[in-house]
């Protein structure tokens, strides 16, 4: 129940991620409703597709679910955070939600960097620019990078990569490549989704 409703709840904050950017770039009433088809099709395909049955039926998966609901929110409360009265708690509700993403899992390592990317393609003509309007904001999501460096050295996931089955980092390394583009291979073609996808490759 725990993982359905974390995974109900990124298809949620996904609509209003897309609904608000293509309101965003609409200047009239009428254009900005039709923004609700698209942010609709992408949350659906977000919410059914086979690739998450992973998240929400096998429990210790529950951290790719959870570090992508703080993923979403991050840039969510990041675009709320623009324009609106409310702009600092939108920010500091971002900053939040960066932090206990860093604290879930090491892949949202990249989220202070999509939110700049954001900015930069949605609110400003350059880099410096985006950082010069809201450099507060994007230097407080940077300062999360902390808590992960924290925890890293600590070195969490040693066990459940394989390092202490004798797969050396570089190994690793080399499979994921591979991984990756099984992985996104499966996203356009879901066949065959198993659970175990099988020992390191040489």
């Amino acid at each position: 129940a725990f993982n359905l409703a974390v995974h109900l709840s990124c298809a949620l904050v996904l609509f209003g991620i897309v609904d608000r950017t293509l309101r965003n770039l609409t200047s009239t009433g009428q254009s900005a409703r039709r923004g609700v088809g698209p942010a609709f099709a992408c949350a659906a395909l977000w919410l059914l597709h086979p690739m998450h049955t992973e998240c929400v039926n096998y429990i210790t998966q529950r951290t790719e679910s959870m570090m992508a609901l703080c993923y979403l929110l991050t840039l969510y409360c990041a675009i709320r955070a623009h324009g609106t009265d409310a702009r600092t708690t939108w920010a500091v509700a971002a900053v939040v939600a960066c932090a206990a993403g860093m604290a879930t899992k090491e892949t949202m390592v990249t989220a202070p960097a999509v939110v700049l990317l954001y900015d930069w393609a949605y609110r400003s003509e350059t880099i410096r620019k985006t950082l010069r309007q809201r450099w507060p904001l994007h230097a407080s999501l940077a300062a999360t990078w902390g808590i992960l460096a924290a925890l890293m050295l600590a070195g969490p996931r040693s066990n459940t990569v394989g390092f202490d089955l004798g797969v050396s980092a570089g190994q690793y390394s080399l499979n994921q490549c591979m991984i990756v583009i099984d992985y996104l291979r499966l996203l356009v073609w879901p066949f065959p989704v198993i659970l175990d996808y099988g020992v390191p490759r040489e």
